[in-house]
């Protein structure tokens, strides 16, 4: 039993440090220290990738690139304006700055082919998809492919790590989100 509360106190220490450490970077960043703001989007990559990926599909003129990168836009924006004094968490700010610029940058696109549900929640932190099970169509290739897309590769690490070309890894990409688009939203 202490041991759990040592491990809960430990966590709520470390969590309280986080916070701290992030308002620092902030105000640095705020006050236009460039290296500050670089370490904000270090440490806000993975965010970005994890709130971003429910909107993978929404677009056929956005690829899973656009996407990332309006996010990064949406996570600039949170660090321009968070307020550290405020009393909310940054990582809950940046969350949603990033969902509305994506949301935004896929209603203006040309046509958006999914429905944007403006209540729908990101998902914290996204668990490993079993592509086979979700989509059974999809090719071996396909899903080596999204899996490393998932951990945040760019086409040409792919494409480098594959042993292809980045536009086969472009076209196994686009067939996938076809398949996926097709399988999980008729």
């Amino acid at each position: 039993m202490q041991e759990e509360k040592d491990k809960e106190a430990f966590r709520k220490d470390r969590e309280k440090a986080v916070e701290e450490a992030t308002k620092k970077l902030l105000l640095k960043a705020q006050a236009g220290d460039a290296s500050a703001q670089a370490e904000l989007f270090k440490i806000y990559s993975r965010l970005v990738k994890t709130v971003a990926f429910p909107y993978y599909f929404a677009s056929d003129s956005l690829d899973g690139e656009d996407v990332v990168q309006t996010g990064m836009i949406g996570l600039l924006n949170a660090i321009r304006t968070f307020d550290p004094e405020g009393g909310a968490k940054f990582e809950t700010y940046a969350s949603r700055c990033i969902k509305n610029a994506i949301i935004d940058e896929i209603r203006r696109s040309p046509e958006p082919t999914l429905p944007i549900d403006p209540g729908t929640e990101a998902p914290p932190d996204p668990k490993p998809i079993d592509f086979v099970e979700v989509c059974p169509s999809l090719s071996s290739d396909e899903i080596k492919v999204l899996q490393r897309r998932m951990e945040g590769m760019s086409y040409a690490e792919i494409a480098e790590e594959l042993g292809v070309k980045k536009k086969k890894v472009d076209n196994l990409i686009s067939s996938a989100k076809r398949k996926l688009k097709a399988e999980l939203f008729g």
